[in-house]
């Protein structure tokens, strides 16, 4: 859980794993009204992460971001289950029993990011191709 610390001259945010960042006044407000224009997509990731926890359901989430958006036709028909969850880039869960061997080989082809989740324990949780 992370911590925030409000000075006047600054603001300090410090992670779980005790790492600090330190922002200047004018980088605290750019941080504030980049959360605050996301807030929906925060909130709307929040609420589904913890619905597929409750639930237990693996599921395939792609980060397919605007440079990759010409990948998004390949991988529909590679995934036909495929849905897009709204945010500043697109991010496209399914569930993860369909999703074929040659699905996953075309992420690694498009050198796309996905995460599999509830997240697995061992080092390949998040992979990259």
């Amino acid at each position: 859980m992370a911590s925030f610390d409000f000075t006047g001259e600054h603001v300090s945010i410090v992670d779980g794993y005790n790492q600090r960042v330190d922002l200047t006044l004018r980088e605290a407000l750019d941080l504030l009204r980049w959360l605050s224009d996301r807030r929906n997509t925060l909130l709307g990731l929040t609420s589904h992460s913890t619905h597929q926890v409750q639930s237990g359901e693996k599921r395939l989430e792609i980060h397919l971001y605007q440079d990759d958006l010409e990948h998004l036709d390949a991988l529909r028909t590679a995934i036909p289950c495929l849905r897009e969850s709204g945010s500043a880039f697109k991010v496209l869960d399914a569930q993860l029993d369909p999703v074929t061997e040659r699905a996953f080989e075309l992420l690694k082809e498009l050198r796309l990011e996905y995460k599999i989740h509830p997240l697995l324990e061992d080092n390949d949780a998040f992979a990259q191709g």
